[in-house]
């Protein structure tokens, strides 16, 4: 016996939009069957119907039966409108049941099988009516595809790229169960690892109510009474359900949420007897005792049975004494049936069952059954066995235990026993360290109701934000439109959820990253001390670094990180701004020693880097200020790290023994700072297009600035006692370049931007001569941030610095590219760790994936329901002489006007071999219209990302036979899939044919 885990469900049933609202029902005995008075059924339902004495007004009906999602199952509209709506459920179903099992199939170790089953209808002859309505070609491949029973789990498959079996399961009533079967066959035998189950049922032409006839399976009334004296039939329904199953060794390995357990099931057949329709109470006692054999239970541990339950008197009768047969010891078991509370769902009623009892031993409630008045009479028989009429608590057991039957016409029996799931694991309370809550969908309307659902569910309390966390990164497909939220608790991340905080993103394509290594200056005590627990790796990397590099300078430089920091306060603000104004504060001896300031922000940058790296976070260049180019330069490994350590030491101890000098900050382009250069003063910087740095001798510096503050232009003395990228550090450079002449230096594994050029490094950056320089020449920043913004769409600032205000001072040059930091100011009011994180939600907006597995070595991510990922539904409807394809819920109760007959823009034209480019282009629109059913076509459109796919491109072909009347080989159609690219090379193999 192999214990199998029940993981994930979802589904959709009359009067209920979800399983917690279905379930919500059953609790609170709340029928899901609409009844409608004939009144209000004209012109849904025939008046010769509606007049009839035995016309019964009552259906078990879905909402948003025939809302879909095309797009974001890669179909075109018209493949849409082709398929059979009980596909399009499954579809839609079984996504939402993966996400609700947290399973990611792109994600997920071994293969996952589906096992579905799906109803009878008329979609496609109706299909059939309204192509020939409308004048259009019957492709009889697509018709099978989209509507025969055969496809509906391969389908599931292809769309959400499952790779185990795919098998599709029919047994009538009972397909649903006998699906579950067959996957627990399949978990057990290894053949998958993860098996999806799922049935749909949907009955069409959409159906209001039903014809009573006297002897029929219809209930005269419209109610089904399972085991009452009044039981006369059933009530018809239409529904949907997927449950997602785990192997349970491995569904605890893997931190898996448990609903219930699979302890065994077991399926027969009642084989020859008096009618095909007939039922064997022989047979269904057998297959009750086969499945607990298999399961190794005694019937005296089961609590409570979902049974079958039809409404009927015999069928109801002859259940009776099989469940009494084996079931009716002394200890109570209560009985119930979900078809009272939405009818007889077909192929999907075993697992609408299956679902009621794995809530019922999840929650330890027994629903009730409804509308049974007095008992039939057999159900008095049988000492243990009782109808559960009202809601119950389940006995206190050590274990509850539960068993669902489901009987299909012609014979086909199916048992299953479940039990309720191992104890969980402790709930993860919110701590100290916010987290980051990722939300995308396939368009930005989307990822906002999703966002929206997920803010609700936080403050609802059904997840917590580090729940919320680990699944939005670990258990959802990260898909095109993004946004994110960070929080310290569900208040916090509900609202930065509900403000846009993270905003919505367009990620595709993904934008390549520049890592950007500020210089000295915005440093302070205690910087990035909160990361040491957020990031793996960091603080041991800095720790390292920094003793490497005081037994280089003979003496402890580890102060300026072990000093406490200024500290973030979560007062509500964005900043501090007493700090922002005043500046740093602080007198710290740290803080004025260049040795121990260059070694502490070397070793943060370069730590920083390397962790950062090792999660995932690749730049495509690197750049950096100053110091920060030491930094890039080590990052792309340039110098071995011990090298670099004692390369930036040296450097240090080299500028501090020439003589001092001031550096000032101006607000002018470079063309006005260089006019205030002179004796004593030169230009050090360019940050911007309109902020420099001027530094050199203090007396010649200090009256620039005091005719600068004299013409209303003050400039900002910056925190260095010496004048970097002047000629007053012409003997450190040189004494530098005589050091590095003898260390190794490396071509960078990445690309570099210079900061003497700005431009893109050569071989000149190995020379020991280049960092001479770079101590006594201007760094053109603003031209590097410019080279990199050509390149990369992402600047992200390894370390405390003022990225974000120098991009923004470069807007018009940098357009659109998004800075990113990685660490807080001093004078921000945000936790080191939001920082970081917030940083990291940025990335994953524009495309770059951390490895968020690497971020907690060790930890299983927590796996807990959540909001499924939103959908742009339309309803997507086809009955006899009209369609509609329109906004989501437009079917409601009334029909709409029929379709038109396409217009000439819709229908393919004719073509002749003299048509020019615009002609041709006309041409191929008007197939691509016919065979993918979308109307707006650009020239950008493309034939794959429309939902276009193999045999549609067969279609196109002949299509294009037929109207060219050149055959064009698919290596020639295809070799561009836009319309206007397809145009041009389908016209220049015509034109190249048709002229010999």
């Amino acid at each position: 016996m192999t214990e199998i885990a029940v993981i994930g469900m979802a589904g959709r049933l009359p009067g209920a939009d979800t399983l917690d609202e279905f379930w919500h029902n059953l609790l609170g005995g709340r029928d899901g069957i609409s009844r409608t008075p004939a009144a209000d059924l004209r012109g849904l339902v025939p008046d010769d119907l509606l007049d009839d004495p035995r016309w019964v007004g009552a259906s078990g009906r879905l909402s948003r039966a025939f809302d879909f999602d095309a797009a974001f199952f890669r179909m075109s509209p018209k493949e849409a409108l082709i398929t059979d709506p009980q596909h399009r459920l499954l579809l839609s179903v079984v996504h939402d049941a993966l996400e609700d099992a947290c399973v990611v199939p792109e994600r997920t170790a071994g293969t996952i099988g589906v096992f579905t089953g799906v109803g009878r209808n008329r979609h496609e002859e109706l299909v059939r009516g309204v192509l020939a309505a409308n004048g259009e070609a019957v492709d009889e491949l697509a018709l099978e595809v989209g509507n025969d029973k055969d496809h509906s789990a391969t389908k599931v498959a292809y769309r959400l790229g499952l790779c185990g079996p795919a098998i599709t399961v029919q047994s009538a009533c009972s397909t649903g169960l006998v699906a579950l079967h067959q996957a627990g066959q399949s978990l057990g035998g290894y053949e998958c690892d993860v098996a999806v189950v799922a049935a749909a049922t949907m009955r069409l032409p959409d159906q209001f109510g039903y014809l009573y006839l006297a002897g029929g399976i219809g209930s005269p009334d419209g109610y089904c009474r399972p085991f009452s004296t009044r039981a006369s039939g059933t009530v018809s329904g239409d529904g949907v359900v997927s449950v997602v199953l785990k192997r349970l060794d491995d569904a605890r390995a893997d931190g898996d949420r448990i609903y219930a357990v699979v302890r065994g099931s077991a399926v027969n057949n009642d084989g020859a007897k008096s009618g095909y329709a007939m039922v064997s109470a022989e047979a269904q006692e057998r297959v009750i005792r086969d499945a607990l054999l298999f399961a190794e239970v005694d019937a005296e541990q089961i609590g409570a049975v979902e049974a079958h339950g039809s409404g009927t008197p015999l069928g109801d009768a002859v259940e009776w004494a099989a469940l009494s047969a084996v079931y009716g010891g002394q200890r109570p078991a209560f009985v119930g049936s979900v078809k009272s509370s939405i009818g007889h769902v077909r192929e999907v009623s075993g697992l609408a069952g299956f679902v009621r009892m794995v809530r019922s031993v999840h929650h330890g409630r027994i629903p009730p059954t409804l509308h049974v008045g007095t008992p039939a009479q057999a159900v008095g028989r049988g000492s243990g066995l009782q109808l559960a009429r009202v809601a119950r608590d389940w006995a206190d057991t050590d274990l509850r235990r539960g068993a669902i039957s489901s009987f299909g016409l012609g014979g086909t029996n199916v048992h299953v026993i479940v039990e309720q799931p191992p104890l969980p694991a402790d709930r993860e309370t919110d701590g100290a360290a916010p987290s980051l809550v990722l939300v995308s969908a396939s368009s930005a309307a989307a990822a906002d109701r999703t966002a929206t659902a997920w803010r609700a569910a936080v403050t609802a309390g059904r997840m917590s934000p580090a729940e919320a966390a680990d699944v939005s990164q670990f258990g959802r497909r990260q898909r095109r439109y993004r946004r994110f939220g960070i929080g310290h608790d569900g208040a916090e991340l509900a609202a930065e959820l509900d403000d846009g905080t993270g905003h919505t993103h367009d990620a595709v394509p993904a934008s390549e990253v520049c890592f950007v290594f500020p210089g000295v200056g915005d440093h302070y005590p205690g910087m990035c001390g909160g990361l040491a627990e957020l990031l793996p790796g960091f603080a041991d990397l800095v720790e390292r670094y920094l003793s490497v590099c005081s037994d280089h300078a003979g003496r402890d430089l580890r102060g300026i990180l072990r000093a406490p920091a200024a500290g973030a306060r979560r007062t509500g603000a964005a900043v501090d701004l007493r700090r922002l104004v005043d500046g740093r504060r602080t007198q710290d001896p740290a803080l004025t020693d260049p040795v121990a300031v260059h070694a502490a922000l070397f070793s943060v940058q370069l730590a920083l880097a390397r962790s950062l790296r090792a999660i995932g976070v690749q730049p495509a260049a690197v750049t950096g200020h100053s110091l920060g180019e030491l930094a890039a330069a080590a990052s792309a490994n340039m110098f071995s790290d011990d090298d670099a350590l004692r390369i930036v030491v040296a450097r240090a101890a080299l500028v501090a023994a020439q003589p001092e000098g001031v550096m000032l900050a101006v607000s002018l382009p470079r063309t006005q700072a260089e006019e205030l250069t002179g004796p004593g003063v030169w230009l050090a910087a360019v940050n911007s297009p309109r902020s420099c740095v001027l530094a050199g001798e203090r007396p010649a510096v200090m009256a620039v600035a005091d005719r600068l503050d004299q013409q209303g232009m003050p400039g900002r003395l910056l925190p260095a006692r010496h004048a970097f990228h002047t000629p007053m550090l012409d003997d450190a450079g040189r004494q530098l370049a005589e050091l590095l002449a003898d260390i190794p230096i490396a071509a960078p594994d990445v690309a570099m931007i210079a900061n003497l050029t700005g431009t893109w490094s050569t071989d000149e950056i190995r020379l020991p001569g280049y960092w001479h320089r770079q101590l006594t020449a201007p760094v053109l920043f603003s031209d590097a941030l410019r080279t990199a913004a050509e390149r990369c769409g992402v600047l992200l600032e390894i370390g405390p610095g003022q990225l974000r205000t120098l991009v923004a001072q470069a807007r018009a040059e940098l357009g659109g590219t998004a800075v990113v930091a990685t660490v807080r100011r001093e004078y921000q009011n945000d936790s080191d760790a939001a920082v970081l994180l917030r940083a990291l939600g940025r990335l994953w907006q524009t495309g770059t994936e951390p490895d968020w597995q690497a971020l907690r070595p060790g930890r299983p991510p927590k796996r807990v329901s959540a909001p499924p990922t939103a959908t742009d539904d339309r309803s997507v409807y086809i009955a006899e002489g009209w369609t509609l394809v329109a906004p989501a819920g437009s079917m409601v109760a009334a029909p709409v006007a029929p379709a038109g007959p396409p217009t000439a823009a819709q229908r393919p034209a004719t073509a002749t071999a003299d048509e020019d480019p615009d002609e041709l282009r006309t041409v191929l629109a008007g197939l691509w219209r016919e065979i993918l059913g979308v109307a707006d076509l650009g020239p950008a459109a493309d034939f794959f990302e429309l939902g276009g796919d193999s045999m549609m491109s067969v279609r196109l072909l002949a299509g294009i036979e037929r109207t060219v009347g050149v055959r064009v080989p698919a290596t020639v159609a295809f070799e561009a899939s836009s319309l206007e690219g397809m145009a041009k090379h389908v016209g220049a193999w015509r034109d190249g044919n048709t002229a010999r």
